[in-house]
């Protein structure tokens, strides 16, 4: 199958490329970068989109600006919201049926939040109201629902991935020393990470299983970061949030139990 892979040239796109093609997909990439197999173009054109996408079996829409704060916020909401929209229009007019896009646990306001906020319950679902104070979270939540109309209108199936934040094996003793050093900023992110890896195995898996319409999935790693066991940061942090309590004295805060069902995916 031919599949287009969006921000290839980024860290998780690079990884996403080298496995579809290690397991022998037809990939391409687009980037505004370029590099091997991709194919520089921004994701702001919607011709080049279109010319990029046209012959593919699927797209994994990866490029985006990953952050507040590097560009104006109306700049930052801007180019993430109109690229996802340009792809997934694209993808409707060339009937490309199946649609894998990085969200981000930052649709439910978290890191980014401006004013401090608290989730309903711990940890959190795909249920949980998203609340994003930020230019980044509110275009997350906006690419989601470009997505869910794309289901709706019976375009194909997509799939939202919600993954907080991204690390490495070389990167986990740094975010790990800081997460130590200065809890209370780590509570913003809820103490939470994924390895970069394990999320690239979860775009392969959204490209086979069968969707129904759109589905938004949350993916974290297991276990937080923080040397303090979980209760205890809750304890200090967030003490009036009702909490159901994981077997793992640093059990995570996010509940990944429907990415574990639905794609089989299981996180470090």
């Amino acid at each position: 199958m031919r599949v287009v892979v969006t921000g290839a040239s980024g860290r998780l796109g690079r990884i996403v490329m080298r496995k579809l093609a290690e397991r022998g997909d037809d990939v391409v990439g687009l980037d505004l970068e370029p590099g091997p197999r991709v194919v520089q173009a921004d994701l702001g054109d919607a011709g080049a989109v279109f010319s990029v996408l046209a012959g593919a079996g699927a797209v994994v829409h990866l490029g985006a600006i990953p952050a507040p704060g590097s560009l104006p916020d109306a700049i930052v909401y801007a180019k993430n919201v109109t690229g996802t929209f340009h792809v997934f229009d694209a993808a409707a007019k060339l009937g490309i049926r199946r649609v894998v896009s990085a969200s981000s646990l930052s649709a439910y306001g978290y890191p980014f939040q401006r004013v401090w906020s608290e989730p309903d319950y711990f940890p959190l679902t795909e249920a949980h109201p998203l609340r994003p104070q930020d230019p980044y979270g509110l275009s997350k939540q906006a690419g989601e629902q470009i997505a869910e109309a794309f289901a709706r209108a019976g375009d194909g199936s997509a799939v939202s991935l919600r993954f907080s934040h991204l690390v490495s094996e070389e990167t986990v003793p740094r975010w790990r020393q800081l997460m130590a050093d200065r809890p209370r900023t780590a509570a913003a992110s809820l103490w939470s990470h994924v390895y970069d890896d394990d999320v690239a195995d979860a775009c392969l898996r959204c490209l086979d299983v069968e969707v129904d319409g759109h589905l938004a999935l949350l993916l974290t790693a297991a276990v937080t970061m923080a040397p303090q066991p979980t209760n205890d940061l809750l304890d200090e942090f967030f003490p009036h949030v009702p909490r159901t309590p994981g077997d793992d004295p640093h059990w995570s805060l996010v509940d990944c139990s429907l990415a574990r069902e639905t794609i089989g995916w299981e996180p470090r």
